[in-house]
């Protein structure tokens, strides 16, 4: 027979009384907090999908913030090119005007020719258009710093043709191709960017190396970059192979050798190429495409190469100088067809950026839902279900209520009690 003295009882009562005060204690800082779980050896498997479901909201949250970045971006370009596209649009009401014979020779000459500079600065600005982050949108990874401040730099000469004094010549494109690209899922990324070497320039650019190749052979294995595309040549290939090569790796533009046996690359859509050897690199050097004594791509061309295409600023100065020559016959038929030309290139990027725009909107819905879904897991995880937590902290209330009654009447006085 076990014996039960006072002491045990009171030990036993003690026990249960703090067992319910721990217990009542959790209960009371999960309606304070809201959360079932305090600690993770509480509930580790909870904890561990917590802990999943935070990391993955966290993610969620902050392509949001890439899709809204990345939105705001794409209208900034959009906004941009349509401004250039009544700039166009108007650009043609000029030429078909100065085509059909309309213009006397003073509005040919001084108001036409005005308009057009005007217009053309203009353009030049909406090139130059930054971000609200003071990024040029247009200039590729260009930062806009006060070294590097626009990718598009305007020359001016002195024009005494139409009383015109200071006019714009030429402008000559100093950004970048790079991609701005922006993490809008898991491994899910899109371009929020347009180079000014693609959306500013009319026609296709052919450049044709006026050097005999036929003897060429590379002496070492070496790296090339068309268009940001990196073309691995090795030693000993020949002009054929590395027109091959570069037919081969994917590009907007198509290579050949001429008749002088000189190389040709004649691109498949309007944008100005860009050219650049790698590292030690020499093979486009040799080829008699480039010269390293000239500063960065675009501008980095040999002068012996001949070069043909034309920006679309290079096509507004041609229009205005004929119509300011009164050439009808080359403005209502050259100068149109440039026009047209450009304006269908202005287009197309547009399109593709009001696609891409509408592709955002519907990552920014599917981002919320995912959101809206991740955080209703986590809630459900980590949230207690207040009626029923009140009703068991007010059960443990009632029995530790009882316990401290039924304990009362159980430890009675002893001897010693009395002794005191």
């Amino acid at each position: 027979m076990q014996r039960v003295t006072n002491q045990m009882l009171n030990n036993t009562m003690i026990h249960n009384l703090n067992r319910h005060q721990n217990d009542m204690d959790r209960i009371q800082n999960s309606l304070a907090t809201g959360r079932s779980v305090q600690l993770p050896r509480d509930n580790p498997i909870a904890t561990t999908n917590q802990m999943l479901y935070r990391s993955r909201l966290t993610e969620v949250n902050q392509y949001r913030a890439n899709i809204e970045e990345g939105q705001s971006r794409l209208n900034e370009v959009d906004t941009a090119l349509q401004s250039a596209l009544r700039i166009f649009q108007r650009l043609r009401v000029l030429a078909v005007q100065g085509a059909h014979g309309i213009y006397s020779a003073f509005e040919r000459k001084e108001a036409a020719a005005a308009e057009i500079n005007e217009l053309l600065e203009e353009l030049v600005t909406i090139a130059n258009t930054r971000s609200g982050t003071g990024h040029p949108i247009f200039g590729g990874y260009q930062t806009g710093s006060e070294e590097n401040p626009d990718p598009f730099v305007a020359i001016y000469q002195t024009l005494t043709a139409g009383n015109q004094g200071d006019a714009m010549t030429g402008v000559e494109y100093r950004g970048n191709i790079g991609s701005v690209l922006r993490e809008v899922a898991t491994g899910e990324y899109m371009q929020v960017n347009v180079p000014g070497n693609k959306v500013f320039w009319a026609t296709n650019q052919v450049l044709t190396s006026n050097r005999d190749t036929s003897e060429y052979s590379s002496e070492t294995n070496q790296v090339m970059r068309i268009d940001g595309v990196e073309i691995n040549i090795s030693a000993g290939d020949t002009v054929d192979v590395i027109i091959e090569k570069i037919n081969n790796a994917g590009l907007s533009l198509r290579a050949s050798k001429g008749i002088r046996d000189n190389i040709v690359l004649e691109t498949t859509n309007p944008h100005q190429i860009w050219l650049e050897d790698v590292g030690s690199a020499t093979v486009l050097r040799d080829l008699g495409l480039i010269n390293s004594e000239y500063p960065n791509p675009p501008n980095n061309v040999d002068p012996t190469v001949t070069v043909d295409g034309m920006s679309i600023f290079e096509m507004v100065i041609q229009l205005r100088d004929d119509l300011v020559r009164g050439d009808q016959e080359v403005v209502g038929g050259r100068d149109l067809g440039l026009i047209d030309t450009a304006l269908d290139n202005v287009l197309r990027h547009l399109s593709s950026v009001g696609a891409k725009q509408n592709r955002v909107e519907e990552l920014a819905r599917r981002a919320e839902y995912e959101r809206t879904n991740v955080t209703a897991m986590l809630a459900e995880n980590e949230g207690i279900d207040y009626p029923e937590t009140i009703m068991n902290f007010r059960w443990l209330e009632s029995v530790h209520q009882y316990a401290l009654s039924v304990g009362a009447k159980t430890i009675r006085p002893t001897l010693m009690d009395f002794l005191r």
